[in-house]
């Protein structure tokens, strides 16, 4: 319910908000970071804030909690899109699963964007110039929690876009 009301309530980022971006983002992906929706810019911002209040500070990382759900932006979710992807995740995940493999195309295409939006979003930032540890980062955004060992950065955006 949070979510949905974030999704239809959102506006434009406050100043302070967009100069929190700009100290973090090159021109390129500061272009990328435009396209979001409201509410995936303020969700973007908030996991920024979230890493910075636990005392994370590496550029990278907070390059990727600004760009990690670029990808959404291939094919935009509507707040009942996102609606479905929540309860169909938490009521049937198995066949949520099912559905983000295939096209893109019909009622499944909001489930195949959650599936596909970090390799989207990978490469969309890569085609910016974003480094490569950025890129990396948003790549495994949404892979099993935790990462490989000392993959520290990873576990870091993992447990501040599960606080948003």
């Amino acid at each position: 319910l949070r979510q949905l009301k974030n999704n239809l309530t959102a506006g434009p980022l406050s100043a302070t908000a967009q100069e929190a971006v700009a100290a973090v983002l090159s021109p390129a992906e500061q272009a990328l970071f435009a396209r979001l929706s409201f509410a995936d810019q303020w969700h973007s911002v908030r996991v920024l804030g979230d890493l910075r209040g636990a005392g994370y500070n590496d550029p990278d990382l907070l390059a990727a909690a600004l760009l990690h759900d670029v990808g959404k932006t291939r094919y935009p979710l509507t707040a009942w899109d996102r609606t479905v992807i929540v309860v169909g995740a938490a009521l049937i995940p198995r066949w949520a699963a099912q559905w983000g493999a295939g096209p893109a195309e019909g009622w499944r295409r909001p489930f195949v964007v959650r599936a596909r939006h970090p390799a989207w979003g990978a490469d969309m930032a890569a085609a910016t110039g974003a480094r490569v540890a950025v890129v990396d980062l948003i790549r495994r955004h949404a892979d099993k929690p935790g990462g490989a060992a000392g993959d520290e950065a990873l576990r870091a955006l993992q447990w501040a876009d599960d606080q948003n």
